[in-house]
């Protein structure tokens, strides 16, 4: 009897099958036979084709143990040459050997952006745990993204049939029966394989043997989402370095003593290369240690060009690298990244790309989902994506190739203007709107609607909208140059950033005078005197209150003059030069009623009160403050109400009624608490504390640490002033 027939008997003696039960376990496929033919006796051919058809795998699980080795190969060994040292990559290898613990068969998969290390991290982890797989480890580098086109997984696979013994002319022509071959050989095997430069998920499906005694270890720029779904899959991305570990890598490269002679330049140069091991690997290569400073004078030549600087040639350089993974996008999600490169904030949500790119919600939502599973952009948090800075450069050049980048610059500053107008409205419910022209279509501005997310979405766009304001105030967006400044001004307030709220201001009033606009004029200097009173900046407050006054008195706008008689008066109380304060405050009640203007009457009122209870008067003070609360409350308004209660409480406070005095402060300090004024809450704090420190030197301290933490936050001067106290 033929081998063939010899095995065919063993494998039925086994099983306890009949003659019969072996005929409907295997399967007959003349294509399939027809390529291992030449190596079986005639006898063994025609017992083959005696078999019935029934089951498909069978005969793949009994022909290859049959074929005949074209050589006597040892175990495969392919893993290629790799860096016996690396940077920082500490927990992710704890992370990796944490996956083999696993009892099924680990499929790791190392994704991340164009050059941050996934092969050299993969092959370093792989010479790590080789001794664990004894029977072999199989490499193979698919060019998924690179000059040449992605290898075949079907040729992939014959080479691996090949590194496993199998003669050439028995290797199946379909992948599918390649792929059950090689499935088969590994069943009882313990064996690694390295896929490196993967394209997709569907580039590697067929290369996953079946044992659980097997590893394969993945690197990609795509996320391969289908493969952790389905396959169990474990995926670790790979992050930015830090500018500690980019002077690590710059310091194994190029030796520590060049690193330590010039500090400054090594930090420099690890923020030029954005924390991407392969610009810092192009830098170390670029470093002339002939030059007296060769690390500076790299850092000069990367500052004026920076990409082109990154450039070694021989398709080494970082926009080749990058045009690889752009190149393999959707058209829509490559036209959405190139934009990108024209928005000026750090980061952008969802609702501002779809105004970006003109498409809808949904549309905007696919394409930045793409460029996530490509790695060429990182969602931040949920909602909020951003890149790289080199990516942002490559990204920046290559949208000049768009035609409209400037039409989406103008949809995404009426997004803004728009959205922040809305939501100015529900910061301040009975502030006076903005009379702006209709967005321009594709813009879509949101429509906020209640006070928690109104305050998030401008916490979430506070430096894109900074950003936005300058781009306008730049390139000749004169309308958003002065509006943008004008909505805004509600929101920087409220959370302290002063020094945001003077320069957008300064911008406005800029483009205000050039454009000869008064309105944006009074308006700009009215909001930079407020500005300036909250940073204890007197002179310019009453610099920019005259100015304001001046203008809307030759407008005839009796509310905005009122306004800016305020901030003055409030200046000059705060210089201790009270009459003048009354008289100002006086001035805008006057105004105020006039108008009918009752949040401000209130605010006049609230003034008033304040300042006379400095002259003394606490019982005219009382009624003032007392007044103004009844407006407030008949209003609604937290904001008004909360800063009335700070009033009363100084006044009980100066009439020695410390508990209704505490009381008023507590209440101010929870409502500037919810309304997140934590400027005005901290100032409400110290003032508690000045009450308590009357009976309790520990709760004083607990209210003024509590008002020094803010002030820090903030930095502001007023921050001394309770630091004293608590010495």
């Amino acid at each position: 009897m033929s081998a063939f027939g010899e095995r065919l008997r063993q494998a039925r003696q086994a099983a306890g099958w009949s003659l019969r039960e072996l005929s409907a376990r295997v399967h007959y496929n003349t294509g399939y036979l027809s390529k291992i033919e030449n190596g079986l006796r005639p006898a063994s051919i025609e017992l083959a084709k005696r078999c019935d058809a029934e089951l498909g795998t069978t005969l793949v699980q009994l022909i290859p143990p049959l074929i005949p080795r074209s050589t006597q190969r040892p175990a495969p060994r392919q893993l290629p040459a790799h860096a016996p040292r690396i940077v920082d990559r500490a927990q992710d290898i704890e992370i990796l050997d944490k996956m083999l613990d696993s009892d099924r068969m680990t499929i790791a998969v190392l994704s991340g952006t164009a050059g941050v290390g996934k092969s050299t991290l993969a092959l370093h982890w792989a010479h790590r745990i080789q001794e664990r797989f004894p029977d072999g480890q199989l490499y193979a580098a698919m060019r998924g993204f690179g000059a040449q086109p992605p290898l075949e997984t079907s040729r992939v696979l014959r080479g691996f049939l090949q590194d496993l013994g199998v003669a050439p002319q028995g290797i199946p022509a379909e992948e599918d029966e390649r792929a059950a071959m090689f499935r088969s050989l590994l069943a009882d095997k313990q064996v690694l394989v390295v896929l490196d430069n993967v394209r997709d998920s569907d580039h590697v499906q067929s290369l996953l043997p079946g044992s659980p005694a097997c590893a394969v270890v993945i690197t990609s720029r795509d996320r391969l989402d289908r493969l952790v779904a389905l396959e169990g899959a474990q995926r670790r991305t790979l992050e930015l370095f830090d500018v500690r570990t980019s002077r690590e890598l710059l310091a194994m490269r190029l030796g520590e003593d060049a690193v330590t002679a010039e500090p400054q330049a090594a930090t420099e140069l690890a923020t030029l290369s954005a924390g991407l091991p392969l610009a810092l690997s192009i830098v170390a290569s670029r470093v002339n240690t002939g030059f007296e400073t060769p690390l500076q004078s790299l850092v000069a030549e990367l500052t004026e060009a920076r990409l082109d600087g990154l450039d070694l040639g021989e398709s080494l350089d970082l926009r080749t690298v990058f045009s690889w993974s752009c190149e393999r996008l959707s058209a829509t999600a490559a036209r959405m990244f190139r934009l990108l490169g024209v928005f000026p904030g750090p980061d952008i949500s969802t609702h501002c790309a779809a105004a970006l790119a003109g498409t809808g919600i949904g549309q905007a939502r696919r394409d930045l989902t793409e460029l996530v599973r490509a790695h060429l952009l990182t969602e931040i948090r949920p909602g909020r994506f951003g890149f790289h800075d080199l990516l942002r450069e490559y990204a920046t050049e290559q949208a000049a190739k768009e035609e409209s980048t400037r039409d989406a610059v103008g949809r995404v500053l009426d997004y803004y203007l728009h959205t922040a107008l809305s939501g100015d409205k529900q910061l301040y419910n009975n502030h006076a709107g903005l009379a702006i022209d209709p967005p321009v279509e594709g813009a879509y501005p949101q429509e906020l609607t209640d006070y928690s997310n109104t305050l998030r979405w401008f916490d979430d766009e506070h430096h894109s909208l900074m950003a936005c304001v300058q781009l306008a105030a730049d390139e000749g967006w004169d309308r958003h140059a002065w509006q943008l400044p004008r909505v805004l001004a509600g929101f920087l307030r409220l959370r302290g950033h002063w020094q945001d709220w003077a320069n957008t201001q300064r911008l406005a009033l800029r483009t205000a005078e050039r454009i000869h606009n008064t309105t944006a004029q009074a308006d700009a200097h009215r909001l930079l005197a407020q500005a300036h009173h909250n940073m204890c900046e007197y002179a310019e407050t009453e610099h920019h209150a005259e100015h304001a006054i001046d203008l809307y008195g030759q407008l005839g706008d009796r509310t905005g003059e009122a306004l800016a008689h305020r901030h003055l008066a409030w200046a000059y109380h705060e210089k201790t030069d009270y009459e003048r304060a009354m008289a100002h405050h006086r001035q805008a009640l006057a105004l105020f009623r006039w108008n009918d203007h009752r949040l401000g009457e209130a605010s006049s009122l609230n003034g008033l009160g304040w300042t006379t209870a400095h002259l003394g008067d606490h019982q005219a003070a009382l009624g003032l403050c007392e007044e103004a609360l009844r407006i407030a409350d008949q209003l609604r308004d937290k904001h008004m109400r909360a800063a009335v209660l700070d009033s009363l409480g100084y006044i009980h406070y100066r009439i020695g009624s410390l508990g209704r005095a505490a009381e008023h402060y507590r209440q101010a300090i929870a409502g500037f608490r919810e309304l997140g004024s934590s400027y005005f809450e901290a100032l409400s704090l110290n003032n508690l504390g000045d009450v308590q420190a009357e009976r309790d030197q520990i709760g004083a301290a607990e209210s003024w640490l509590a008002a020094k933490a803010i002030l820090d936050y903030l930095r502001h001067p007023k921050a001394a002033e309770v630091a004293a106290k608590l010495s």
